[in-house]
């Protein structure tokens, strides 16, 4: 049997098993790692384990113990009682739609895997002080979706678009590549249907899968398990000092993750460099406990961002990817079908496998497809880059494993098939927005 089908075949099992849920999420994960890596023999062994050392999953990390920080020294609460004040929190649907703002504008222009690291607590900070009106598991998803769709907004907001980038400076001709805004007029529409979205269907559908008014709404989730341990009353004997530290130490990350992305710094710190020092600082300066944060880590999920990485390895070396992709292309008449045709088929066949592929390697992968077509029909790849290679990787909101933002929000509580009936219908509604727009703002 051919290496791409067994890794199509261990895609396929995998899926199931995710959706099926007899298995924890972070074992499927895990034994899909470990089939790529026996099974298939392009794939190095060391490619099993090595996402446990990647750039996302210590980032996240040490983003949990800086998050966790404001909690356990008081400081959440105080945000929380601060931004209950304001007009946006005293309804759930407004606050969920501000937040889904901002996570958008800021994704765009810093690591979408710290922009919802950081508003994860935000938001459960919020919600423990809001009497019940914000219920943290009906925002936080939200948030993760809208942090990775808004990556996409600008050249620099995540990796797939730099990948692409990359692949196309390397064609004679196209040395200087895209400029930092050249899709974003397209993430714009795509932005504000997401947006809209979650102001409407999207708000009653989260209600109607995750049943907030059911007693075990909340089971599993960390965040709200996080509040209810770390009250007013259990933090009198904790120093102002330490939630003050624990804020600045959070601030002092976000300021490190603006600077990663500036090529004086690159060579010094990227956002894993920049979560552990923040991690390590609040450690030894005594503001959380050693042994008693590392037992209480969300490892489940870091399992899953990790093993997740080695699963989507596999189905990139193996050609299993590239099979599924021109297997849809074909669908559409290949190369002798219409630019139009081509441009709607490469975004159709990259949205759906970006759920479940790192968007980084399926922008390896599609971006030298595309400019070869490209090339034989003698037009400018720029279009096709654009569209397929930078936009269509984007949008992974359909399951929690397609992209690390997505991921981080599982310690709220969510199964695979909420992710799949809340961001299912966003992803077909972004897949026909980009499908509509992509030929009429970028024409060959």
């Amino acid at each position: 049997m051919d290496s791409s089908t067994i890794a199509i075949v261990i895609t396929v099992i995998t899926i199931v098993s995710f959706i099926l849920e007899k298995i924890p999420l972070a074992m499927t994960a895990m034994i899909a790692s470990l089939a790529m890596g026996i099974l298939v023999p392009e794939m190095k062994l060391s490619d099993i384990y090595s996402g446990f050392s990647s750039n996302n999953v210590i980032m996240v990390a040490g983003m949990c113990i800086v998050g966790d920080a404001l909690f356990k020294t008081g400081m959440a609460n105080k945000i929380g009682k601060a931004l209950g004040k304001s007009a946006v929190a005293k309804n759930e649907r407004t606050f969920l739609v501000a937040v889904v703002i901002c996570c958008t504008v800021m994704s765009a222009f810093l690591s979408n895997s710290g922009t919802i690291a950081m508003w994860m607590p935000l938001i459960a900070a919020v919600a423990a002080k809001s009497n019940g009106v914000i219920r943290s598991k009906m925002v936080i998803m939200a948030a993760g979706i809208a942090s990775a769709i808004g990556g996409a907004g600008t050249l620099v907001g995540s990796t797939s678009q730099q990948t692409a980038n990359a692949v196309l400076m390397g064609v004679a001709g196209y040395e200087d590549g895209l400029s930092l805004f050249d899709q974003t007029k397209i993430m714009i529409p795509l932005c504000l249907i997401m947006i809209i979205y979650f102001a409407t269907v999207g708000y009653s559908l989260t209600k109607k899968v995750l049943k907030p008014e059911s007693p075990d709404f909340d089971k599993g989730n960390y965040y709200a398990d996080l509040a209810s341990k770390t009250s007013d009353e259990t933090q009198n004997d904790v120093p102002a000092w330490k939630g003050w530290f624990s804020l600045i130490v959070l601030l002092l990350c976000i300021v490190g993750f603006i600077l990663t992305d500036q090529a004086a710094f690159k060579p010094y710190i990227n956002v894993a460099v920049v979560a552990l020092i923040g991690a390590t600082v609040l450690i030894t300066s005594g503001c959380m406990p050693l042994k008693k944060t590392l037992a209480e880590m969300d490892w489940n999920t870091l399992v899953i961002l990790a093993a997740a990485q080695g699963f989507a390895k596999g189905l990139d070396v193996s050609g299993g990817g590239r099979v599924i992709a021109d297997a849809v292309l074909n669908l559409f008449g290949g190369q002798e079908a219409s630019t139009t045709v081509l441009m709607v088929a490469g975004i159709i066949v990259t949205a759906v496998l970006t759920n479940f592929m790192s968007n980084t390697a399926l922008a390896a992968m599609m971006t030298p497809i595309y400019i070869q077509i490209a090339n034989s029909l003698g037009i400018s790849p720029v279009p096709f880059v654009i569209a397929i290679g930078c936009v269509a990787t984007n949008l992974a909101c359909a399951t929690p494993v397609g992209t690390p933002a997505c991921t981080q929000t599982l310690p709220a509580g969510y199964k695979y098939m909420d992710y799949m009936k809340i961001g299912g219908p966003l992803l077909i509604l972004l897949i026909i927005g980009a499908v509509f727009f992509a030929p009429i703002m970028y024409p060959f």
